[in-house]
């Protein structure tokens, strides 16, 4: 008669493909290739049976794996409790599968029902410990960056006040401190930056939805003045926006804070990682309006998945004038940028992709033309 270690070895396949479509209902795994998804997994199931022939003691042989899987699932948007579920969804899987197709009699299959029974109550017991901790320390979490934030940005505004005092005194100092004073204006706006980064990136990763405060906008306008700043601010790039020709109807109720934050983001990531021309081009989807962001040069498809995820390092494989970006084109950034699009874009009942394919990447921001009205309960 096969012991468990040998079903778990024969059915691996059949694991997998049960352990897969179960963990696809995972909020940050319904849109991750299965390749991802499995990750260390078929690797996991055998030192697991390893482990089980030796009764326990070869479960130091897992050590490092776990480890391993944790660390990518977090580079991927994964919580805390999304990894532990797929722990607990391999147990289930296994288990149920045993019990209906392992070589055990049939007198002793009701015997599993007690265990799977115990095994679903520690489950309900691991996840609610699991969400409690996870409520708590989120908590604590975002009072401290909140914290953070708030007395950051008090000596951040005098250190910019005085900035640009000295700037408005240009006739009375010499070139040399007009520099200076240039830099620390420069280094202020970029130090806040970051930091209303930190407190979107607090809001929206510990449970708060990003607020908006949609007015009626003219879309063209707004893409234009955008794009213009970005202008000022790389002037040896070419971003060209395509608002002027474009046909169709362009009004609509958004946050128009929030979009010019989204659409600088998208250009930014574009001029700081990708080659000219870019070019930003919107169209008129009857009840959504589509913004994208094109540029020459292409993103690895490996890396096209977690484009969005919080603190995602740049792919060191775009290249710009054959030479790979170096770290100081990622001054006064903290891998934000994506995720706050995509953050912004769901605060306006929108989406936004990316693809990357024939020498050109296309950021795709696609938002109805009025944002969707939140139940009592959620708003």
């Amino acid at each position: 008669m096969a012991t468990l270690p040998d079903f778990i070895r024969r059915h691996k396949d059949l694991i997998l493909d049960h352990w897969l479509a179960e963990v696809r209902r995972l909020s940050s795994a319904q849109n991750q290739p299965a390749e991802i998804i499995r990750d260390h997994i078929p690797e996991f199931l055998d030192r697991l049976a390893d482990a089980l022939d030796r009764n326990g003691a070869g479960a130091a042989s897992l050590r490092g794996l776990p480890n391993l899987h944790g660390a990518l699932r977090v580079r991927e948007g994964y919580d805390l409790r999304q990894v532990v579920a797929e722990y607990r969804v391999i147990r289930a899987v296994i288990l149920g599968l045993y019990s209906k197709r392992g070589d055990i009699s049939e007198e002793s299959r009701p015997k599993l029902q007690p265990i799977a029974t115990m095994n679903a109550v520690l489950d309900v017991a691991i996840a609610d410990a699991v969400d409690q901790y996870s409520i708590d320390e989120g908590r604590a979490r975002e009072m401290f960056i909140g914290m953070l934030g708030h007395d950051l940005r008090d000596p951040l505004n005098t250190i910019a006040f005085n900035a640009h005092v000295l700037r408005e005194r240009g006739a009375g100092l010499d070139p040399q401190t007009l520099k200076i004073a240039a830099r620390i204006g420069s280094s202020a706006k970029r130090m806040d930056a970051m930091i209303r980064d930190l407190l979107d990136f607090a809001r929206g990763r510990l449970g708060g939805a990003f607020p908006v405060v949609p007015t009626a906008v003219d879309v063209r306008t707004l893409i234009a003045d955008t794009v213009s700043e970005i202008n000022e601010a790389s002037l040896e790039r070419s971003v060209t926006c395509l608002t002027g020709p474009t046909d169709g109807n362009f009004d609509a109720e958004w946050d128009p804070d929030r979009i010019a934050q989204a659409l600088t983001n998208l250009l930014s990531n574009a001029v700081a990682h990708g080659n000219d021309p870019i070019v930003v081009e919107m169209r008129d989807e009857d009840d959504s309006i589509a913004i994208e962001v094109r540029n020459a040069g292409e993103i690895p498809s490996a890396a096209l998945p977690t484009m969005f995820a919080p603190f995602s390092p740049p792919s060191t494989d775009r290249r710009r004038g054959g030479a790979l970006l170096g770290a100081e084109r990622r001054r006064g950034h903290l891998g934000l940028g994506l995720y706050i699009v995509r953050e912004i874009a769901v605060a306006h009942g929108g989406h936004v992709s990316a693809e990357s394919r024939d020498g050109e990447t296309i950021f795709r921001l696609t938002l109805p033309r009025i944002v969707p009205k939140l139940p009592a309960s959620e708003s």
